[in-house]
């Protein structure tokens, strides 16, 4: 079993009117090379921050802590950053808005060419000739590579951002939030393409997202994550049908299902704030399950194997 992803006790923080805020709380997590990981949570619980360090699209003035290694490369030690070939090399990016993300005054093919000069030094010839060959791994056509970013729809616009994470051949792919800004109905295909996609090319998928229930049908393990730590992680299955930790069931019941009449049930109260540190367990305020003892910090409790929770009751779990 080769690791793709390695985290120990990860920190990510931002200096705000000269307070701390960390986004990302301490992370221990590890990613098996050749799987999708779904990163699930409510907006604002330091997904997309997670997936810039992996990514090395951390803003410079970001404060770092604990360990992240990629493969056999450390990129975070402590406040050491060290990304040297590793972005679009070893890790690319596909953001959440591909409409701004695109340079409105490039085509297609020039998007293709400065990708690839930047990253591989490579002429327009080859840049196409990659293009070309990768175009219709996303289901578009070489006639898109004459165009603009105004020209295509939203869904085009994903599948191109999609096609220049492919063509770097990066081996880890990051997808923050990749359905948030194109129409429902093309939700589905796009995810359904990332899964295909990351089979036959064998990457490494990190899907970065708050809509569980379809994003997590590509889904090999999903992790929960709250206010910047993960509450759970295991395999889809299991952490769907049998969630040990509150907030994750409480999440599946804010969820719509297709097809299914069911009452919605919101999640009562508000996160913590990142500018504090807590000795309790950081959902306490809106968990309808507290006891006394959830007012020290949750040890990480082993449900089975590569499945965990970070509660006290996981393995009793009343909410089941």
């Amino acid at each position: 079993m080769v690791l793709a992803i390695v985290m120990e006790n990860l920190k990510v923080g931002y200096i705000i009117e000269d307070e701390v805020f960390w986004a990302v709380k301490g992370v221990d997590l590890v990613v098996e090379e050749g799987t999708t990981l779904c990163i699930i949570g409510e907006s604002g619980c330091g997904k997309s921050t997670l997936a810039s360090a992996i990514t090395g699209i951390l803003p410079p003035y970001a404060l770092t802590d604990g360990k992240l290694k990629l493969f056999d490369h450390v990129v975070i030690n402590g406040q050491l950053r060290n990304y040297n070939g590793i972005r679009g090399k070893i890790t690319a990016y596909i953001p959440q808005n591909p409409g701004t993300s695109l340079n409105p005054f490039l085509t297609v093919e020039e998007h293709f060419y400065y990708v690839l000069r930047s990253n591989f030094k490579s002429d327009r010839e080859f840049s196409k000739k990659i293009a070309m060959e990768i175009l219709p791994k996303v289901n578009l056509d070489s006639s898109v590579l004459e165009k603009y970013p105004h020209e295509l729809s939203g869904g085009m616009q994903q599948r191109v951002i999609i096609a220049l994470a492919l063509a770097t051949n990066a081996q880890i792919l990051v997808a923050d939030e990749p359905t948030s800004f194109i129409d429902a109905h093309l939700r589905l295909q796009i995810i359904e393409l990332l899964g295909r996609l990351q089979r036959e090319f064998k990457k490494t998928l990190i899907v970065i997202t708050h809509d569980l229930l379809t994003t997590s049908t590509i889904c090999d393990y999903i992790a929960i994550m709250y206010a910047g730590k993960i509450m759970e992680v295991g395999p889809r299955e299991k952490v769907l049908r049998n969630p040990r930790h509150p907030y994750t069931k409480m999440l599946l019941e804010t969820t719509p299902i297709l097809g299914v009449k069911k009452r919605l049930k919101p999640i009562p109260g508000e996160p913590p704030s990142l500018g504090k540190e807590y000795q309790a367990c950081l959902f306490l305020d809106r968990c309808p399950y507290k006891s006394k003892e959830c007012y020290s910090d949750p040890q990480i409790q082993v449900i089975e194997n590569s499945h965990f929770s970070k509660c006290w009751k996981a393995l009793e779990a009343p909410w089941l």
